[in-house]
């Protein structure tokens, strides 16, 4: 057995036992079923750090959503990055990133949440950067790092008010506490989470660190946007909501940024040249869409969203893996063509990118209109969002829906029918090892198999189809009458220079404080050893004087001071 496959057996093993603690919760009571350990209890709050593990349904369809695409993960690695001198430690931190999703989701318990937390930022950083002799993949892995740093800081400081408000750091005892007594601080917890699922989601104005991820290996893009690290801000999120489900202010300020970031991320994906890229920001949006649903009030509808885009994004992501294992890079312009040479993996994407669209009857039509409909449900409903904005969040929804639709097929035309690249013949593409394509089978099934059970709403459903056989039609309509669909709008193509206060400001504004704390440092602090410094030196000097190493001079001087001590003796007396 070949050592690469240790790995994937340890997975397989960790996938088990969570699959054993996960199938039987499928089916129990929500999220109030559960009274935990640490109660609302009469003391001041304490930072307990039992586990306090348990899993709701929604919790355990996250934790097998993990697990499963975790295990396809490393078996997809033993032939993608199987002979890499350092893939020991990069499967070793997949099984970390894991235990660390686990712990985020099967806990009660805040404190534990938040080391659960912290390990899959750690674990990200290191597998972002594990090609780290290259300047991309450390600027990376930097760049996800420090931004993740200000969602950290969001949810410790919403553990503390939570814990404060309510007595208790287990969220079921803090739950029932609100629920006896009244939701308190409801502003103040809603938006310190808001700042913390916004920095680990990549939503507005905290976006631009996930597309510049793409430097770490394919399975590791495809295990972050879909199963782990993203998720775990939208499933914070809905685990939280009861706490904040009151507050106007902070479900206004959601529905904000779910309708800047969903737009935003359809239409930079729209003209991306890169397939990787353009997928990462197809997350950034599909991200927005399930906020957006929370924002509405339906917390179930974002993350019945989540499972089925962590599913159908794992496959993309995997299969866009392959174009690269046969084309040697993730530029659009070096695919086409590769129809007929990668059968297995064109249908398997075309399910993909059909489930992206939201086309019937892939899993993602229906949690794509689930969303809308709550959206579209929580229109004059007393409470939560007014009327007018959610009219506009539903609009914004629907545009984003047909943009979606339209890069779907842009992308999906562009790398299996478009123009073969100069110096590669058609038939030269070569299908992947087995290991890559088994991963890509399976998930266009559960692609299809989740579909099953999900309810239909008529009316927005028919909407949806519409606007998404739109978006279709007119790709395909362009592409019929020539063009290369190389959409290229300067704006677009810069990101509309969202990233310049990442690259140029932040570092600029960085510098000119570090050069500020040099110079207070020189000529402020440091003023003060120098001038003992220099009292010193000065002193040593003066003693030097008579520091002649003249043995006959320091008798003399004896003397002479012998002589006058007697005579000054002899007066006194």
């Amino acid at each position: 057995m070949s050592r690469r496959w240790i790995y994937v057996a340890l997975t397989a093993a960790l996938a088990t036992a969570a699959s054993i603690w996960a199938v039987p919760r499928l089916d129990e009571p929500g999220w109030f079923a559960y009274v935990g350990q640490g109660g609302a209890g009469d003391g001041p709050p304490l930072p307990s750090l039992s586990p306090d593990l348990f899993l709701y349904p929604v919790s355990a369809q996250v934790v097998l959503l993990a697990v499963g695409v975790g295990l396809l993960v490393q078996i997809y690695s033993t032939a993608y990055l199987g002979h890499h001198p350092r893939y020991r430690s990069y499967a070793l931190i997949i099984i970390l990133f894991l235990v660390g999703m686990i712990a985020v989701v099967g806990t009660t318990n805040l404190w534990v949440l938040l080391v659960g937390w912290e390990v899959m930022g750690l674990c990200s950083y290191l597998l972002i950067g594990h090609e780290w002799q290259t300047a991309e993949a450390r600027a990376g892995a930097a760049k996800a790092f420090l931004v993740t740093r200000v969602a950290d800081l969001g949810l410790l400081l919403a553990i503390l008010v939570i814990g404060e408000t309510y007595g208790t750091y287990d969220i079921v005892g803090a739950q029932i506490a609100s629920s006896q007594d009244g939701v308190a601080s409801s502003t103040a917890i809603g938006l310190l989470v808001l700042v913390a699922v916004v920095g680990k989601s990549a939503q507005f104005p905290l976006q631009t660190w996930l597309p510049d991820a793409m430097p770490g290996p394919t399975p590791i893009t495809a295990l972050i946007h879909a199963a782990t690290m993203v998720a775990a801000g939208v499933y914070l999120a809905a685990r939280l909501f009861p706490f904040y489900a009151d507050s106007t202010v902070v479900l206004t300020a959601m529905a904000v940024v779910a309708g800047i970031t969903m737009l935003m991320g359809a239409l930079f994906a729209l003209v991306q040249t890169d397939l990787k890229r353009a997928l990462a920001w197809s997350t950034v949006s599909q991200l927005a869409f399930m906020f957006a649903a929370i924002a509405a009030g339906d917390p179930e509808a974002g993350t019945d969203h989540l499972i089925s885009h962590g599913v159908f994004k794992a496959l993309l992501f995997l299969g866009c893996g392959c174009l690269m294992h046969a084309v040697g890079s993730s530029a659009l312009a070096a695919m086409g063509g590769l129809r007929r040479s990668m059968p297995a993996t064109f249908w398997t994407m075309s399910i993909g990118f059909a489930a992206l669209a939201g086309v019937i009857p892939t899993v993602g039509f229906f949690t794509k209109d689930s969303v809308l409909h709550a959206i579209e449900q929580s229109a004059g409903e007393d409470g939560g969002l007014a009327t007018g904005t959610t009219y506009v969040l539903l609009g914004v929804a629907l545009v984003t829906s047909f943009v979606t639709a339209a890069y779907a097929t842009r992308l999906w035309l562009r790398a299996f029918f478009g123009p073969v690249p100069d110096g590669r013949q058609e038939h030269h593409g070569h299908e992947a090892p087995r290991a890559m394509i088994g991963p890509l089978v399976v998930l266009a099934v559960a692609t299809f198999a989740l579909s099953i059970g999900q309810p239909f709403h008529l009316g927005i459903g028919v909407v949806g189809t519409v606007i998404a056989a739109g978006g279709i039609a007119v790709v395909v309509w362009s592409w019929r009458g020539g063009s290369t669909l190389e959409w290229t709008t300067r704006p677009l193509t810069a990101e509309l220079g969202l990233d310049r206060p990442f690259t140029s400001w932040a570092p600029a504004f960085a510098r000119g404080v570090s050069r500020t704390v040099v110079d207070l440092d020189r000529d402020g602090v440091d003023v003060y050893p120098r001038a003992g410094a220099g009292v010193a030196g000065l002193t040593s000097r003066a003693l030097e004087l008579v520091q002649t190493r003249n043995v006959q001079r320091y008798a003399t001087v004896i003397a002479v001071g012998v002589l006058v001590l007697v005579v000054a003796a002899v007066i006194w007396t």
